[in-house]
C-alpha cells in the first residue's frame, strides 16, 4: 500500500478524535468513527463483534467497569493510506482510575483498518489484543513497549 500524506493526516486526525472520545467516555463520538459493517476483535469477552450495534453494546458494557477517569494513550502510531483504504497500528496504554483513585492501566496492541466512503473515513476492522504467556496461559499485562 502506498502512503498518501493527505489521507494519512486525516487518519491521524481521526485517531486524535478517537483518543479524546475514549478519554471522555463519549460513546456517541466513538460510534461515529465506525462503519455499520465493522468487524472487531477485542481483547475481552467475545471472539468477534459483527456490526456497529454489537460493538457499541460491547463498548457500553466495558465502560461500566471504568468507574473513574479513562486513561488512553496511543504510542508508536504508524499509518499507511491510499485514497480509499488505510490501516493504522500502535501500542496503547489504556485503563482507568479505580474506586480508590488509583490508576489501573496496561499496554495493548491495536490495529485499525479504515475505508473512505460517502460519510468519510470509517473503521471497518479493529483488533485489540494483549500478548499471553503460552506456558501459563495468562495475559501479559506488565510488558512495556
Amino acid at each position: 500500500m502506498s502512503n498518501n500524506s493527505k489521507a494519512g493526516q486525516q487518519i491521524h486526525d481521526l485517531i486524535n478524535q478517537y483518543v479524546s472520545a475514549v478519554r471522555k467516555k463519549d460513546l456517541t463520538r466513538i460510534a461515529s468513527l465506525y462503519s455499520e459493517d465493522v468487524r472487531a476483535f477485542d481483547a475481552i469477552l467475545a471472539l468477534q463483534f459483527n456490526g456497529k450495534a454489537a460493538y457499541m453494546a460491547h463498548w457500553q458494557h466495558c465502560m461500566q467497569f471504568a468507574p473513574g477517569d479513562m486513561h488512553f494513550e496511543v504510542h508508536q502510531l504508524q499509518v499507511e493510506a491510499t485514497e480509499q483504504l488505510a490501516f493504522s497500528h500502535s501500542v496503547n496504554l489504556c485503563g482507568c482510575t479505580d474506586d480508590h483513585g488509583k490508576q489501573q492501566s496496561s499496554w495493548m496492541r491495536s490495529t485499525q483498518c479504515w475505508r473512505r466512503d460517502t460519510d468519510g473515513w470509517k473503521i471497518v476492522h479493529e483488533h485489540f489484543s494483549a500478548p499471553f504467556d503460552i506456558e501459563s496461559n495468562q495475559a501479559m499485562f506488565n510488558l512495556q513497549p
